[in-house]
């Protein structure tokens, strides 16, 4: 289905019932991203899967935003579906987001996990070097040998070297075949993000931070800052996952994300959490 926000029709699929959860992926990828952590979580939750604003099936966004925008957009999924209250799971981008929630409209997150992710400003030199890699795509689109050069920040070795066919490639097709403006837009809100420390202080609620033991991107030592700046915050690591931890390793991703969303879920969450 596909749900009006202000940052376009963002494309959703909704498996299950149960508590809700919603789930946002990484830059640079897609709603597919989740397949395995729906498949195991949809025989208890109610699991809204969305395709991030200029990605997937989502439609181009012609227009900078923020990481308020994205909340808002989310909120707009929750609406437009009938849920109160849910879980949010992201991934980098995704845990932006998830984060911003939880720091500002914590009445409508019953508990958060965040993966791979960053609560802080990116610091100025990287900053720098990702809008220069932006400005090129908004003129050129992506050239190939670009995505050589960025794939070590989304993939551990271990799947660069064994499972190119199986999990790279695809994500190349991907990349090469998305939106340029879309793209630009996308990474403008990333690198512009302000620093959430602060206000993830005063967050109240539960909040698993996962990150890959091979993060590139966004390094461990990343989440245990977010982890520490969160009261009700466990940090897990995931060994031999790179910035992609819930595509390269989702059978461990998905144990963690069930054993917190059991232990965190209350008992008001079920109401209303039939499959509309």
């Amino acid at each position: 289905m596909r749900i009006p926000t202000e940052l376009g029709e963002l494309y959703v699929e909704e498996q299950g019932t149960g508590p809700a959860v919603l789930l946002w992926h990484s830059f640079l990828h897609h709603g597919g991203m989740w397949r395995a952590v729906v498949e195991g979580l949809r025989d208890r939750h109610r699991v809204i899967c969305v395709d991030a604003p200029g990605h997937g099936r989502s439609s181009a966004v012609r227009r900078p935003y923020d990481l308020d925008d994205c909340a808002v957009a989310a909120e707009k999924v929750l609406d437009a579906r009938g849920v109160d209250r849910a879980a949010i799971v992201g991934l980098s981008w995704g845990g932006m987001v998830a984060m911003q929630l939880a720091a500002r409209r914590s009445q409508r997150i019953s508990s958060i996990v965040v993966m791979d992710s960053s609560c802080r400003r990116e610091p100025l030199l990287r900053r720098a070097e990702y809008f220069a890699m932006g400005a090129v795509v908004a003129r050129i689109g992506v050239p190939t040998p670009f995505l050589g050069v960025i794939e070590p920040l989304f993939f551990s070795d271990h799947t660069l070297r064994h499972r190119r066919e199986e999990l790279v490639e695809p994500w190349r097709s991907y990349v090469l075949r998305m939106d340029r403006a879309s793209i630009l837009h996308g990474l403008e809100c990333i690198m512009g993000r302000r620093d959430l420390t602060a206000e993830l202080r005063q967050a109240d609620v539960p909040a698993l931070v996962l990150v890959g033991a091979e993060d590139r991107a966004q390094p461990p030592f990343e989440s245990e800052r977010i982890a520490s700046a969160i009261p009700r915050a466990r940090l897990a690591v995931i060994p031999g996952a790179g910035h992609l931890a819930a595509l390269e390793r989702p059978d461990e991703t998905l144990t963690l994300v069930r054993e917190h969303l059991a232990r965190t879920h209350r008992a008001d969450d079920y109401l209303g959490g039939a499959t509309a």
